[in-house]
C-alpha cells in the first residue's frame, strides 16, 4: 500500500491532491498564488452578504475548473464547517441586536446570526479557491513560485518541511498509539491517563529531534548549505496574464459589491 493511501496527511505532504490535465495545471504556479492572495484579502475585508455569496459562487466555478474530486473536497470542508456550525449557533447569542429567538432565557440576534454566516461564506470561499489553486501545486513548484515572488527563503524552506515531514510525525504518533494500546492503556480523566499522554509529548518531542538531526546529516552529505535551490524552469505565458486579468477583474467586481447596498 502506498504512503498516499496508508496515511491521510501523506497528499497534505507533498502538497498536491490528486493529478490531473485540468486548465488549472496550465497555468503559472506565480499566478495562481498571486491571483489567490488578492482574491482571499478581498474576501476577507468584505461585508457584504451578496459580495460573500458572489466570492463563494467563483471559488466553486474554480473548483469544477479544476477538477477537484468531490468527495474528498466535501469531506475537507466538512471538517472546517463543524466549527463554523458552532459559530453560527453561538454567534447569534452573544452579538446583540434584534431578536428573532429566545431559548431558556437567552435572546437570539439577527445580527449575530448574519456575522456568522458571514464568516462561514468567507471561510468556504477562501479555502474552497485555495483547494482549487494552490495546494495541487508540487512541493517543488510551491517553493519555486514563492521564490519568484520574493517570499523569505527561511519561511519557504520551514514551509515545505512542515509539508514534507507532517506525515511523518503523524506516523510516529500512530506507532506510539498503537503500543499504547498493546499495554492496556484506555484514556481516562485522571492523573495516570494526563501523566501518560504527557509522556508521548515527550517521546515525539525526543524522536523529531533525533530524526532532525539525521536528516539534517544526510543533507548536508549531498550539499545543503542553507539556501533553497529552484530548479523548476518557470515561463510566463499570454495565458498566465488573462488568468491574472480575468481574476483581477472578479476581485474587482467583489470588492464593488461591497459599495452597493440592496433595499
Amino acid at each position: 500500500m502506498s504512503e498516499a493511501n496508508s496515511n491521510p496527511l501523506a497528499a497534505v505532504s507533498t502538497f498536491s491532491t490528486v493529478p490531473n490535465q485540468s486548465l488549472l495545471q496550465k497555468i503559472d504556479p506565480r499566478a495562481r498564488i498571486a491571483s489567490t492572495l488578492l482574491f482571499a484579502f478581498a474576501v476577507v475585508l468584505s461585508e457584504q452578504l451578496i459580495g460573500l455569496i458572489f466570492a463563494l459562487v467563483i471559488a466553486v466555478i474554480m473548483a469544477f475548473v479544476a477538477k477537484l474530486p468531490l468527495v474528498k473536497t466535501l469531506k475537507k470542508l466538512a471538517a472546517m464547517d463543524l466549527f463554523m456550525l458552532y459559530l453560527l449557533l453561538m454567534l447569534p447569542f452573544t452579538v446583540p441586536g434584534d431578536s428573532f429567538i429566545t431559548l431558556f432565557g437567552f435572546h437570539g440576534s439577527w445580527q449575530g446570526l448574519e456575522q456568522g454566516i458571514k464568516i462561514s461564506l468567507k471561510a468556504n470561499a477562501v479555502v474552497l479557491m485555495l483547494f482549487a489553486t494552490v495546494t495541487n501545486l508540487s512541493s517543488s513548484a510551491l517553493g519555486s513560485a514563492l521564490q519568484a515572488l520574493k517570499v523569505s527563503t527561511k519561511l519557504i524552506q520551514l514551509l515545505l518541511f512542515t509539508l514534507r515531514y507532517l506525515a511523518v510525525i503523524t506516523d510516529e504518533y500512530q506507532r506510539l498509539r498503537r503500543s499504547m494500546r498493546a499495554r492496556a492503556f484506555v484514556m481516562k480523566f485522571n492523573w495516570h491517563s494526563w501523566h501518560t499522554i504527557g509522556n508521548l509529548i515527550g517521546m515525539m518531542l525526543v524522536r523529531s529531534m533525533h530524526r532532525s538531526e539525521r536528516i539534517l546529516k544526510a543533507m548536508k552529505c549531498r550539499g545543503y548549505n542553507g539556501q533553497f535551490v529552484s530548479y523548476l524552469p518557470m515561463r510566463w505565458q499570454s495565458a498566465d496574464s488573462v488568468y491574472c486579468c480575468t481574476m483581477a477583474l472578479l476581485t474587482a467586481l467583489i470588492i464593488a459589491l461591497n459599495f452597493i447596498h440592496f433595499s
